[in-house]
């Protein structure tokens, strides 16, 4: 599969994710994923550089798959529903990151279908 050329643009989702750590695991929610990081609105904090396991489901290759990717926190901040991590995916699989490019070009599909509609081109007629 070619890589996408979106792939690093991140999208909106909304998707429940458990982050999963030395000390325990948190229930989280996924706000926005791309190729290479994910941003989770969490009630736990982490710190930069805190290494986590990140266990989520994507619809990929007409199924649901499940992903438990290993990630660094990179930044953080205070959120009204909680903290936002941004975490950097450290090691993903090639059938991990195929899984990922292929949900990304699912959503990139979806969000450009949804701009035609609000703007269909004129006819010239």
């Amino acid at each position: 599969m070619p890589p996408l050329e979106n792939a690093d643009k991140p999208v909106k989702t909304n998707r429940k994710i458990i982050l999963s750590g030395k000390n325990g695991q948190a229930h989280a929610l996924l706000v926005d994923l791309s190729a290479q990081h994910a941003g989770v609105i969490s009630q736990r904090g982490a710190k930069e550089g805190t290494e986590l396991e990140l266990i989520f489901e994507i619809p990929a290759f007409k199924q649901f798959v499940t992903l438990a990717l290993s990630a660094v926190v990179s930044h953080r901040h205070r959120a009204k529903e909680g903290v936002y991590l941004k975490f950097s995916f450290t090691r993903n699989t090639p059938e991990e990151q195929a899984a990922l490019e292929d949900f990304l070009a699912y959503k990139h599909r979806l969000l450009e279908m949804g701009r035609q509609q609000a703007h269909p081109h004129e006819s010239l007629e």
